[in-house]
């Protein structure tokens, strides 16, 4: 048997996605013994699992696409799409099958056949219908009879539940649970730290907080040095989840009380407005959120970096008038249509110049400082006002709702719909 192939183009998606849907169908297949069937959308098989259970394969009148049979088939198949539930129905040869079509972003690939099986008894009257339609030459007869005799037998209420475990197998394979994904990705990472814990006993090892990473890291950041205080903390998060013995709630309030401590350097360093302030404090509330270690990690890094870069941004003290200059036309116009070029005009300087010198004395390129500006912005429109997203990226600066939310998750790490459900 060949693997199942989704008929559509290649992609990562599509592989990934044939796989689970194979290993769904075999599942089902090994499970009630019922062969199954797909169908691309020229009524062609494409794929077959259990074979050898199917009757079909041995009578004439299947093989050819104009046939009654074939053509009861595809009827049942395009029924099945319009339906977009399980189908069950009694081909002409008078035995039971169940057709599921195969709908994936709404487009239909082809048709699931389960079957045949038999309902009822397997009488002779039933047997000699079936050859009286089915021509089949002298040497596959007797084949043909075996594989009648061993298709499988159901009564009419059980037919009903293999229905519905045919359907529910595929919707498990196209449609995974966010849910159970998700408690899948705790679980693996509980099990990683009970490894951890494993070996730092065997060791002999004592689990105590780290005090001395924390003031490294608390140093990285209120020096301005972004990339090193992200490299700290990684090493931070790993160490007290193991101190914590992976237990999330006790981790967050660890991460949180070092934030506290960073969101109080940089108010006064900075010199915060109440606007600012309240912004880094939504922030910590979304960290708060957090529903496992990898997320809290993500959000804890896109925090300590927003405040690495905007101590250093506040630590300038450059000699070049024209770096100041360009800051303040960021922060006057940042809700207007606003590049490095129109900024360089205004300046009356070269574009390349004026990049680099912004690069080299706030530690960020232009285009960088103005997404932070008009990010955190949008951040107190998500907290304070109701207004809806397309009119908080056009307040913010942005035209295109989808690249301010793009640029939304790059910089805060959660969407900007999931922020506000956080803060709520």
């Amino acid at each position: 048997m060949e693997n199942f192939t989704l008929p559509v183009p290649a992609t990562p998606y599509a592989g990934k996605l044939s796989v689970q849907i194979e290993e769904s169908i075999k599942s089902f297949c090994a499970i009630s013994d019922v062969p199954v069937t797909f169908f691309n959308l020229s009524n062609e098989i494409q794929w077959e699992c259990h074979k050898q259970k199917k009757i079909c394969n041995y009578l004439d009148v299947y093989k050819y696409p104009e046939s009654p049979c074939m053509q009861n088939l595809a009827s049942s198949a395009k029924l099945a799409a319009e339906l977009g539930e399980p189908y069950v129905f009694q081909c002409k040869a008078g035995l039971v099958k169940i057709a599921i079509s195969l709908i994936i972003k709404g487009q239909v690939m082809g048709c699931f056949i389960a079957g045949p099986v038999i309902m009822g008894d397997l009488k002779e009257s039933v047997i000699s219908g079936i050859f009286s339609l089915n021509h089949t030459n002298f040497d596959t007869f007797p084949k043909a009879i075996l594989s009648l005799k061993n298709t499988k037998v159901y009564k009419p209420k059980e037919v009903s539940h293999l229905s519905t475990l045919f359907w529910n197998s595929i919707l498990a394979a196209i449609s995974p649970n966010e849910d159970y994904s998700g408690i899948n990705s705790q679980y693996e990472e509980q099990r990683k730290i009970g490894l951890s814990l494993q070996k730092y006993k065997k060791e002999n090892k004592t689990m105590r907080y780290p005090y001395d990473l924390e003031n490294q890291l608390l140093e990285k950041v209120k020096s301005g040095d972004s990339k090193g205080s992200l490299e700290l903390l990684a090493d931070l998060m790993w160490m007290i989840s193991l101190a914590e013995g992976g237990d999330l709630a006790s981790i967050k309030t660890k991460v949180l009380s070092v934030c506290t401590v960073l969101m109080r350097f940089i108010a006064e360093k900075a010199n915060l407005t109440m606007e600012d302030t309240e912004s880094y404090y939504s922030d910590m509330n979304v960290i708060n959120k957090a529903t496992s270690f990898q997320e809290l990690s993500i959000l804890t890094s896109n925090f300590i970096d927003n405040i690495a870069q905007a101590i250093a941004a506040s630590s300038y003290s450059g000699n070049s008038q024209i770096i100041r200059m360009a800051v303040q036309n960021v922060k006057d116009n940042y809700k207007n249509k606003i590049s490095l070029k129109t900024v360089a005009e205004r300046l009356h300087t070269n574009p390349s110049y004026l990049s680099t010198l912004f690069k080299n004395e706030m530690g960020v390129t232009f285009t960088g400082y103005l997404n932070q500006i008009r990010i955190n912005r949008s951040c107190e429109l998500l907290t304070n006002t109701n207004l809806n997203l397309i009119d908080i990226s056009l307040q913010v600066g942005y035209d295109d709702q989808s690249y301010y939310s793009k640029v939304f998750k790059k910089l805060k790490g959660v969407t900007p719909k999931d922020y506000r459900n956080g803060i709520s």
